[in-house]
């Protein structure tokens, strides 16, 4: 293995967009996370350096699905197609490295500032919707790192409930509720009517975006100001 081979990323040729779109024309029906998987699984790419996949995108005219979140971008892409019926496409989840410095720092920001969001959550310990907490979840051999909301207080730690499972988390549901220890703890935020507290981690995400990915960015989770 050279010493840059870390730096590759997988290119698919053809497009990954193409090939799922040929698939499901050919099923006549939409294709299911199984499937979708699957075709990702076997499909052919090239390992190259970021700047020429960035070239290769110019050349096509457009960016590809992203294969770490391929689900999630193809029922969006189903959307700007129009293709039916619309699938639910589950929650989008942004890869980044959890042992890198920056995201151990973004880490120990949230931990050092666990103070300020206890202080914003009632003190009776009723649940605040816009309150979240980020934490690894675990299904079977699947893990993901995720987003629960209405957290409360409870003692030194909290409890909150996942408002979006992913296809991978079969034995998972909408609205169960998971406890959430001090130290188990990667993230924290609220969402104060667009104001943004906490949430380290999405700030990190959002500093590698592009001006016009930022804006996106914003739209999707639903912030105009950071604090």
């Amino acid at each position: 293995m050279s010493e840059d081979s870390n730096n590759l990323i997988p290119y698919f040729i053809p497009a990954l967009s193409a090939i799922l779109v040929n698939a499901e024309d050919k099923k006549g029906s939409p294709l299911d996370y199984e499937e979708v998987i699957s075709i990702r699984d076997d499909a052919s790419c090239m390992m190259m350096e970021a700047d020429d996949a960035k070239k290769m995108d110019e050349s096509r005219g457009y960016v590809d699905l992203d294969p770490e979140n391929v689900w999630y971008e193809w029922q969006m892409l189903r959307r700007d197609l129009g293709r039916k019926p619309d699938i639910d496409p589950g929650p989008s989840f942004a890869q980044m490295d959890s042992k890198s410095a920056e995201y151990q720092n973004a880490i120990s920001h949230a931990h050092e500032t666990l103070s300020k969001f206890r202080a914003m959550l009632p003190e009776d310990g009723s649940p605040r919707f816009e309150a979240m907490v980020k934490l690894k979840l675990r299904d079977g051999d699947n893990s993901a790192f995720m987003w629960l909301a209405n957290t409360r207080l409870d003692g030194n730690g909290f409890i909150a409930e996942i408002f979006e499972v992913p296809e991978f988390f079969p034995n998972v549901e909408v609205g169960q509720q998971f406890s959430v220890g001090a130290t188990d703890l990667v993230d924290w935020m609220v969402n104060e009517g667009g104001v943004l507290h906490g949430g380290f981690s999405l700030r990190l995400h959002r500093s590698r975006l592009s001006e016009a990915e930022q804006k996106q960015f914003d739209q999707h989770v639903g912030v105009t100001k950071y604090a």
